[in-house]
């Protein structure tokens, strides 16, 4: 298992990480109400968000496709909770899971958060390769 990513569920929005890692791929498992440990691994799961600029929207949704995480990794980072996207990130510290995802949130539509990439998510060598981009958002 390598690279997975989740389908368009609508027109430029795609379903969600945290699903994705549980639901899908079956990658964590709870051990208790607060904690997720890797399934193969025991480590607990890391969690980051990195907020951007409104206006980098459409720069960051085509390097996130295009996999360009050394462009991503150089834009300028907001105080939590200053815009409304931002880089959802979970992963393991030994990288045997990487995932991320571009997501917006959208006060005016009830409040919902909509992915505006697919959930990427990385296994075993393909997870190391990208674990540094994910830890230093």
């Amino acid at each position: 298992m390598a690279i997975q990513k989740t389908p368009e569920t609508a027109p430029g929005e795609y379903g969600d990480l945290f699903e994705f890692l549980m639901k899908e791929l079956k990658l964590f498992q709870r051990k208790l109400l607060v904690m997720l440990k890797h399934v193969k691994t025991g480590e607990s799961q890391v969690y980051k968000q990195a907020w951007y600029d409104f206006h980098l929207k459409d720069r960051l949704t085509a390097l996130l496709k295009a996999e360009d995480y050394a462009a991503v990794a150089q834009l300028p980072i907001n105080k939590a909770g200053q815009t409304g996207i931002y880089i959802e990130a979970r992963y393991v510290k030994s990288g045997e899971v990487v995932g991320f995802q571009l997501v917006e949130a959208r006060p005016h539509e009830g409040g919902r958060y909509v992915g505006l990439t697919p959930a990427a998510v990385y296994t075993e060598a393909d997870g190391r390769r990208v674990l540094a981009f994910a830890e230093g958002l």
